[in-house]
């Protein structure tokens, strides 16, 4: 029997540098230890002119097909979680949905966009279930429009539709256990997010840099990433700064000119833009911070700086996301507010001890419990049962398994 053949279906494409970027490359690749897969990546946001317009290339022996969306309408517009039965049919000219055994779709939006076939099963990655606005950092009408109709299409018209058929009866993965919590009457299972591995072998180096200094990664134009620096240089650096005169503020990722400019008028700032070198740029900083007040999902940004060997200081939120997944409250100090989050940068800047101690712990906690075969396994089970009525007739479900 030929090998299952999975569609992948996202609106960001796997092929992007950002984080959501990452967990797609992971479930790729744990779906493809089951089948051929291919991606399809609708790219909602484009011209009329530019509309239709299809592109292909590969990520590693997987081919992913971008089509440029246009969005007219309500249906076809991202912001509503509608059927759009138009895009379906433009959807069908490139790929024969019919003939999949399995359609996995990255967010539930695709699902809920698309008139999928009934008789393929479908599992959804469900992420950002319970995303949250920045209120206290919303200015102006459309910021605020933007933010309720974000409100209603998830909390109103994504909600009622998950409990009709075919949606109710779908597997869904949920990044976090509230999440799976919130949402009882959904089969389904918690997928945790992982934080990019670097590619060096061994111990990262715990060396503290000549130059103490703090960092925020992210991609900066994200509302709520922005929020988080917004009251980090609002609230907590100034107390850092009086404390450790000679601290530095690095702010890694993509962000607007305006933002730019914005915070490199903040006295000890520097704003790095996007990065390439993640290893030179952690070897920057003596502690990550990640001030996160609003948003969904898991914020990997608080592992990854572990996994290079740097101490991370968050709020109560960001550890929220792996309760019940791993235990970090012991090697993560946690703060709301602002008097005491700078206490504890400020004690990562002054005893490198204390900041070694912290990163060493964390790594082994993180690199031990937060990998690539637990993930997989996960991914395997719900395959496996959606597979099954295709698979009776096998000694095994899984014979066809890469290794």
């Amino acid at each position: 029997m030929a090998r299952p053949a999975i569609l992948f279906i996202t609106y960001i494409s796997p092929l992007q540098k950002w984080g959501s970027a990452q967990r797609s490359r992971l479930l790729i690749e744990a779906l493809a230890r089951h089948g051929t897969v291919e991606v399809l990546a609708l790219s909602f946001g484009a011209s009329e002119a530019d509309h239709g317009k299809v592109s292909e290339d590969r990520l590693g022996q997987t081919r992913v097909i971008d089509l440029q969306v246009h969005s007219r309408g309500l249906a076809r517009a991202p912001r509503f979680d509608i059927v759009s039965h138009e895009l379906t049919r433009e959807v069908r000219k490139l790929v024969d949905l019919d003939r999949y055994d399995l359609i996995l779709s990255r967010y539930v939006r695709p699902a809920m966009k698309l008139a999928l076939p009934a008789h393929v099963p479908v599992i959804v990655d469900f992420d950002d279930a319970l995303y949250e606005p920045p209120w206290a950092a919303l200015t102006g009408p459309k910021q605020w429009v933007g933010a309720l109709l974000r409100l209603f299409n998830d909390r109103v018209i994504a909600r009622a539709r998950l409990h009709t058929a075919p949606h109710r009866h779908r597997h869904y993965f949920f990044c976090r256990h509230v999440e799976r919590k919130a949402f009882p009457s959904l089969q389904g299972s918690v997928l945790p997010n992982l934080p990019p591995r670097p590619s060096r072998q061994g111990l990262p180096d715990y060396r503290q840099p000549a130059t103490p200094a703090l960092m925020f990664i992210g991609l900066l134009d994200y509302m709520p990433n922005e929020d988080a620096v917004d009251w980090f240089l609002g609230h907590v650096w100034g107390r850092v700064r009086a404390a450790v005169p000679a601290a530095r503020f690095l702010l890694a990722g993509t962000a607007s000119d305006d933002r730019r400019a914005r915070w490199s008028q903040v006295e000890g700032v520097d704003v790095l833009g996007f990065v390439d070198d993640l290893a030179a740029t952690y070897a920057r900083a003596s502690a990550s911070v990640v001030p996160m007040r609003s948003g969904a999902g898991t914020n990997v940004k608080a592992l990854e700086p572990l996994l290079y060997g740097r101490p991370v200081v968050a709020t109560p939120l960001v550890l929220s996301g792996y309760q019940g997944v791993v235990e970090l409250g012991d090697v993560i100090p946690t703060a709301d507010d602002a008097e005491t989050f700078a206490a504890h940068c400020i004690a990562v800047l002054k005893d490198p001890a204390h900041a070694e101690d912290l990163a060493r712990r964390g790594h082994a906690r993180i690199d031990a419990q937060l990998d690539f075969p637990m993930f997989a396994s996960i991914v395997d089970h719900a395959v496996d049962q959606a597979l099954a009525p295709r698979n009776a007739g096998r000694s095994t479900p899984v014979a066809d398994r890469a290794a």
